[in-house]
């Protein structure tokens, strides 16, 4: 059960991202009507497109992520999930990322911690930054 759940969220971590890209920018028609409106509304003020929105969070995660990392044990997850959470409200507020982009992102990010081996962590994240192009 536990190798599935892995396996799946492999998947996720892959696709999640890319395949809302997909449907926000070429495919509405597949969203309900009421998802849509929501969706819609969040992205009113946002200056960006979904792909450059979705790159600029993942950066920053990638970063938030490196950078937890490289400190101390103790403050290092501490500083991730607040960093994380901060950055992803200002952003939200300041109308540079939409809601909805920074849950897509937070379920990539959680799905991506499932993924076990380090070398294909790593792949996994060039994979994804590939699939959405």
């Amino acid at each position: 059960m536990t190798r599935l759940l892995r396996f799946i969220s492999l998947f996720l971590t892959l696709l999640t991202p890319s395949a809302y890209i997909a449907i926000t920018t070429f495919h509405q028609e597949i969203i309900p009507t009421p998802l849509l409106i929501s969706i819609a509304a969040q992205r009113e003020g946002v200056p960006f497109p979904t792909v450059i929105e979705a790159f600029l969070m993942e950066i920053t995660f990638e970063v938030l992520r490196e950078a937890g990392v490289r400190m101390p044990r103790a403050i290092g997850s501490a500083t991730s999930i607040v960093g994380a959470l901060v950055l992803g409200q200002a952003a939200v507020e300041a109308g540079i990322i939409s809601a909805a982009m920074v849950i897509i992102v937070s379920m990539t990010a959680i799905y991506s911690f499932t993924v076990t081996n380090y070398e294909m962590s790593n792949a996994v994240r060039i994979l994804r930054f590939f699939l959405w192009f």
